[in-house]
């Protein structure tokens, strides 16, 4: 059953998709009836009265499409509308019927449209937009055993019948660790911001790396709201040869005035090498001066740096910013920066300290045509979040012809191939997208790894995919050895083959965050 599943989605996505760009099915807004639009009824969206009686078929299947149509994001609504009618003229079913609900961008609207539609039985939803609005629907959609479609990848939604068909964060995060991993960078810093997003980001870049042998070494998270970047690079760079050159400063400023100390026979605060703790020392006046001497005349060396790449999933003026910190903190250019499909318009390469970064992204061929006949037909460029739109219809269309919106459908394992390339739908409520990787260069993105054509494995997952607070967690950041300590390991390891030595301790683990005190996760789960 599978197999034919798979074989139909194929042959209608990719006939549609082919005639559509090349111009033979006819996307006219005029054949629309323009009053099945009123959003106060729902009314059913048909082909046109003249077409109408033709495609009438005995089983008919409802979808329902519910986004903002009225309010302050009617305008994405209008978007989402727009491409959900292109890919309804495309596909052509002679079985689906769409019906659009206003959610009027709150939750009580998306609540009161996810009734209506189902008392109006449809028997697939897509949408809602909004996180607070899936969760508002879906005590609805539960009960009536309706599946949902949305474009929120919130995790806290997902799962029990929601799925969501957006691109995550998570899996993009997953996909250029692993893709860096396996080209030799195994030490990675995390730069993310101080919420959410910085656990599942967190989560997914340990996950990944642990998978390949490598560490997060550093790892720092920054408020979105005060945009404190400085801090946060500051946190995870070696200090620079200016502020080594001042801290020495300070300390012979330090020590100059502790000689009135030491005349008077008191002890001289010293820091101690080996503990790096500060103790109190008797010392005579020329032994002090003899430290000081020494002290000024000691060659400043900078600590190197504890990772070879470092992961920055930001997008617009504040990942230009924080390659401009880079720029200042003299990150070597053999250290490679990583991001994920935020950075596709954000123009990494006009910051110096991003050329050279690599980045996941979704295949952009079939947007490229998608947008293109968009704005030939509503006049306007398409956000990215449009082809979502028309991949979920398209997917409806599909099933549709199938006769079910069921479990196993809907989460076949070899997936669908739409606008924004492969992609299926997981159990727990999660997505999976064949991603490609590119690399900044001055003029533009080179491709570095192609996205999948097919799905060659069945996915993996676990049902328990967020933990809150993940990114203070103590399991998060490994201290990596000094070479006294790899030196010392392996030679123990060495006596041990021998049967001489007992096992070497392992590696240091603590928390690595700026912002927060915390230091330990909190234990609740929360289901995708």
């Amino acid at each position: 059953m599978r197999q034919i599943i798979r074989q139909s989605i194929t042959f209608f996505v990719a006939v549609c998709f082919l005639a559509s760009c090349r111009g033979g099915i006819p996307l006219l807004p005029r054949r629309v009836d323009q009053s099945a639009f009123h959003v106060a009824d729902a009314n059913i969206v048909e082909k046109g009265e003249e077409a109408a009686p033709a495609i009438v078929p005995v089983e008919m299947v409802r979808v329902g499409l519910l986004v903002p149509l009225t309010g302050t994001s009617a305008k994405l609504g209008e978007v989402l509308r727009n491409a959900a009618m292109m890919s309804l003229f495309d596909i052509s079913s002679q079985k689906l019927i769409l019906q659009f609900y206003d959610t009027k961008g709150t939750q009580e609207g998306a609540r009161e449209a996810a009734e209506l539609a189902i008392s109006q039985g449809v028997e697939l939803i897509i949408g809602p937009v909004f996180s607070k609005a899936v969760r508002a629907v879906r005590p609805s959609t539960y009960s009536a055993d309706v599946g949902v479609i949305t474009f929120s990848s919130d995790p806290s939604n997902l799962g029990d019948g929601i799925y969501t068909i957006s691109t995550l964060t998570s899996q993009q995060v997953e996909h250029i660790v692993r893709f860096a991993c396996d080209k030799g960078y195994k030490r990675l810093a995390v730069i993310s911001q101080d919420n959410a997003t910085g656990d599942i980001v967190s989560m997914a870049a340990k996950s990944a790396i642990d998978a390949c042998g490598g560490m997060i070494t550093k790892a720092a998270f920054y408020d979105p709201v005060a945009g404190d970047l400085q801090s946060a690079v500051q946190s995870v760079m070696p200090k620079l040869l200016e502020d080594l050159e001042t801290e020495r400063e300070d300390e012979v400023k330090r020590l100059e005035k502790a000689k009135e100390d030491v005349i008077q026979g008191k002890p001289v605060l010293m820091k101690n090498e080996e503990t790096g703790e500060m103790q109190e020392v008797a010392m005579s006046l020329e032994q002090l001066q003899a430290t000081i001497d020494v002290l000024k005349g000691k060659e400043l060396v900078r600590d190197p740096f504890e990772f070879d790449a470092i992961l920055i999933p930001e997008e617009g003026s504040r990942l230009r910013s924080l390659g401009a910190l880079f720029s200042y903190y003299d990150v070597p250019s053999d250290i490679r920066i990583l991001g994920t499909s935020q950075w596709a318009d954000s123009r990494p390469s006009r910051e110096p300290a991003l050329i050279g970064g690599w980045f996941s992204h979704l295949p952009s061929e079939g947007f490229k045509a998608f947008s293109k006949r968009y704005q030939d037909i509503y006049g306007e460029k398409p956000p990215r979040i449009a082809s979502q739109a028309y991949d979920a219809v398209a997917l409806a269309a599909i099933l549709a012809e199938t006769g079910s919106f069921s479990y196993e459908n809907l989460t076949t394992v070899s997936g669908f191939k739409g606008v924004d390339g492969l992609f299926r739908l997981l159990p727990n409520g999660l997505s999976e997208r064949g991603l490609q990787v590119l690399g900044v260069e001055k003029k533009g993105f080179v491709t570095l790894s192609p996205a999948l054509e097919v799905f060659e494995t069945v996915p993996v997952f676990v049902p328990d995919v967020y933990i809150k607070d993940f990114r203070h967690s103590p399991d998060l950041v490994t201290v990596p050895l000094t070479p006294e300590e790899e030196a010392a390991q392996a030679l123990a390891a060495e006596g041990k083959a021998n049967g001489t030595a007992e096992t070497p301790t392992a590696p240091v683990v603590k928390a690595g965050t700026v912002s927060s005190n915390q230091q330990s996760p909190t234990q609740g789960v929360q289901n995708h």
